[in-house]
């Protein structure tokens, strides 16, 4: 089975302005809104830029925003998000800079994570029926960006900590018995940290790792919120 689509794709280039470009691509439904990009790259614009890797959403690198949803294409059956006929119209990662065409520029967001200072590998208990020994596990947060990109708060506020961070240093801290490193801490508590969420769950929604960052937002409010209510009442009887 063969469809036709249309592919409307924002272009820009340092020193261009913002336009958009139409294609036309015949491709079978059930390939993926990457091969189509990488198709129309192929076959008919070779200047089209745009990030990919691992191509079965492990590196997260092709992330973007598609029909107005964040995704990963490389997993993103055509058929799922249009129609034969139908149109995609497929933009960078929201609340990024944009590097050129589908390429966000990541760099705040790594800086985000690295000021957390989580491990992507970490210990773990036995698998159910395992013998007790050295094991360890991967983190979810394949570090996409999809949850910054939904996230309203991101949207208005250039300074707040973000979604992802702020999941990892709740994995971090229930994780982990060195905790936070000061400057972590004062980020993760201050203006543009913890208390800046909306508590909307876009980032939960739009996750592909099943993160669930929202819900770690809010454990992370309350372990923050005990630790206070702890704290003025040692202080009460003092």
């Amino acid at each position: 089975m063969t469809w036709t689509i249309t592919l409307e794709i924002a272009r820009h280039k340092p020193g261009e302005p913002r336009r958009t470009d139409t294609f036309q691509v015949s491709i079978d439904p059930d390939r993926t809104v990457l091969d189509s990009i990488e198709k129309v790259w192929a076959e008919q614009d070779r200047s089209l830029i745009f990030r990919h890797a691992c191509h079965h959403a492990s590196c997260g690198s092709c992330a973007m925003v598609v029909n107005g949803h964040e995704v990963l294409p490389c997993i993103k059956p055509i058929r799922e998000v249009t129609a034969q006929g139908g149109t995609l119209v497929v933009e960078p990662l929201h609340n990024f800079p944009v590097i050129g065409d589908l390429i966000a520029d990541m760099r705040p967001f790594f800086k985000q994570m690295q000021l957390i200072d989580l491990p992507i590998v970490g210990s773990t208990d036995p698998l159910p029926g395992q013998e007790p020994g050295d094991y360890s596990r991967f983190e979810n947060c394949i570090e996409c960006g999809i949850c910054l990109s939904a996230c309203p708060v991101v949207a208005t506020d250039s300074g707040y900590l973000g979604p992802a961070a702020l999941a990892a240093a709740q994995q971090r801290i229930s994780a982990s018995t060195n905790g936070l490193s000061r400057q972590a801490w004062e980020a993760v508590n201050g203006e543009h940290g913890l208390w800046r969420c909306h508590a909307t769950f876009e980032c939960s929604a739009a996750c592909p790792s099943n993160v669930d960052p929202a819900g770690k937002i809010m454990a992370l409010r309350r372990r923050m919120t005990v630790e206070r209510i702890r704290r003025l009442l040692r202080l009460a009887t003092e």
